[in-house]
This record gives structure tokens, sequence and C-alpha cells, in this order.
């Protein structure tokens, strides 16, 4: 397993205030254009390797350097998948640029020089906290402006609707302007095609190559199907997100066999500091470093990378040390931008 950085060090070593929002009905698997699994890419015919790409992996914290959680998964150099969509990290794309990282996302056919991300069209959605949506607005018009015909295709927790219709509402003054006078779609592919996931929802996508599980985690007060980690099984390897999460059964369960384990992590150390009741609320809703390396134990991963990082006051240097000395096992600290694969 191959690990580098693209942008910084890695650690390791019909009316203008119409909405319209297409709609999909909860519980379907395969959509018309999706492939049988018996057509699926074998590890043999890919081109490149199965990578995954830290867009960003920030909080609601304003941390220099991370943006809003978002994480790309790209398969061949052809098909990308994207989990969340945090404030900022479409920023993290220009990085790819320049010519040692072309080979990571797919190049605009039309203009290779630059990064046009119509290639951005599934997004997967963990739950709906701010710090993991509120890049979608920039997602849905930036591709639909840079290219991009048709709508992002979004999977999500019940709320996802209001989400991206609320967004499009928003921002109608822009799209009336753009649908006035630039050369671009006009079948509503600034918009999003949503399918909200029911509780356990399991296979949610499927394609040539892909299978991706949706599985329920425990956030805090969010209920039963209202968080969500993935699974999302390539050709070459298994890779497992865990959303934004307290220690969960369920996740051990769905990240056995994992090669890489994306997961959530905060500082005992700086968990610590805080008043009792603040203590309190993050150990309900997310993991401390000694918690992670237990998950991590029984799951076993090739690769544990460390994402959304709370710090709460304590230094990044501490939270590592406090993995090193609870963990054996291979881990990563993500920063924005960094290449796993």
């Amino acid at each position: 397993m191959r690990l580098h950085s693209s942008l910084s060090s890695l650690t390791l070593t019909f009316t203008t205030i119409a909405l319209v929002t297409l709609t999909a009905s909860t519980g379907s698997v395969a959509m018309a254009d999706e492939q049988v699994p018996d057509e699926r890419l074998m590890a043999e015919d890919l081109r490149a390797p199965t990578r995954v790409v830290t867009l960003g992996t920030g909080t609601p914290n304003i941390v220099e350097g991370r943006a809003g959680t978002a994480t790309a998964v790209i398969v061949n150099q052809d098909e990308v998948y994207l989990f969340d969509a945090g404030s900022g990290f479409m920023e993290t794309l220009a990085g790819f640029l320049d010519e040692e990282s072309r080979d990571i996302f797919p190049m605009s056919p039309s203009y290779p020089e630059f990064m046009y991300p119509t290639f951005l069209n599934k997004l997967f959605l963990t739950h709906l906290d701010s710090d993991h949506i509120l890049g979608i607005p920039e997602l849905l018009l930036r591709g639909w402006v840079l290219e991009r015909n048709e709508p992002v295709r979004i999977w999500g927790p019940a709320g996802t609707r209001t989400v991206v219709d609320g967004a499009v509402a928003a921002y109608q003054p822009d799209i009336q302007h753009r649908l006035g006078s630039l050369p671009i779609g006009k079948e509503a592919p600034y918009s999003g095609l949503v399918e909200e996931l029911a509780s356990e929802p399991g296979l949610v996508y499927q394609d040539r190559y892909v299978t991706i599980t949706a599985f329920d985690v425990d956030h805090g007060t969010w209920e039963s199907g209202e968080a969500f980690g993935y699974r999302i099984e390539a050709p070459d390897k298994t890779i497992v997100i865990s959303g934004d999460t307290r220690p969960t059964p369920n996740l051990i369960e769905h990240a056995q066999g994992a090669d890489i384990l994306l997961h959530e992590v905060m500082s005992t150390t700086g968990l610590e500091t805080l008043p009792q009741e603040w203590q309190e609320y993050m150990q309900d809703a997310h993991t401390t470093t000694q918690q992670l390396a237990n998950i991590a134990d029984e799951i076993d991963p090739e690769l544990l990378v460390m994402i959304h990082p709370l710090f709460l006051g304590a230094s990044e240097a501490t939270l590592i040390q406090e993995m090193t000395d609870a963990y054996e096992g291979n881990f990563a600290l993500a920063n924005d931008g960094d290449v796993f694969e």
C-alpha cells in the first residue's frame, strides 16, 4: 500500500423562485444507468489503483488548512465517489492540477489544463451536520457552470432533500442569471437527484466499479437512520468511512476486512480540559484516540486514517502521540489533499 500527499505533508509516516430538485424513491438500489454485478471491473483490469483523497478533514472548529469534511474515492482514475461535502473542499482540487498530480482525478476532456469538476456527480452524505454539507451549494453550482450537464446524484438521511431544495432556492438569483447569459446546460443540472435512505439502509449503490453499503452509526442525538457510515468495495480494495460517531458495534461489524479505515477521532488530552457538560456531549458523539485504537484492533485494517480530528486545544503532535501509545498498527492523521492507495 502506497501513501503520498499532494498538498501537505502526510503524518505517518420555470419561475425565478421555482425549485427543480429531482427525487428518487427511498429504498431503490440500482438506477437505469448502473451496471449489473457480473459486468464489474476486475482488479487486474484497472489502469490505476483505487485511491482515497481527503479533500477536507475539518470539523465545526475553524482550523487553518482544514476544509470541511469531504472524502473522494477514485476508481481507475475514472469514476469519483464523494462522501460528504464540507465547506471549501473544492478548493483542495486545485492542488491536483500540477503535472505530478494529474494522474489522480479525471481531467476535463475539453480543457485538460483546468480542473473542471464535472466528475463530482455522486455524493453520499453521512449525516446533516453543517460541517459536512456546507459545500453542497458549491458542488451543485460550480460543476454546472464548468460544463456538468446533469444533476448531481445525492444519497443521504431524511432531510437531505430539504437541504438541496434550500440550496437551489437560495441561489436562484445566480442560477437565473447564468441560465439567461451563459452557453451551459438548461435542464436543471444545477440541482440534485436525491435519494433519502431509510434506517438500516444496506446496499445503496452499485456499478461496474464499486458496491457501496450504508450502515447506521451512533452520533449524539441523531436517531437511527440519521447518521451513517459507508463501506466501499472496489475491485482492488475495500474502504470504510465512519462518518461522525462514538464507538459503534455496527461499524465494527461492517468494517471487517477493510483495507483502509477512515475514522473520526478526538484527543483524550484535549477532552479532559473541557467542562464536564462538554465532555459528556463529546463522548456521546465522538471517538477518543484510545477508543479508536480499540476499534482498529478489532478491525485490523491495513491502514487507519484519522479524519475529522477534534484537537480540543491539544496539538496535532499530542493527538498523534496518543495514537502511537495506544495502537501498534499503521495509521495516519490525514491532511487536506492527502492521497492514500
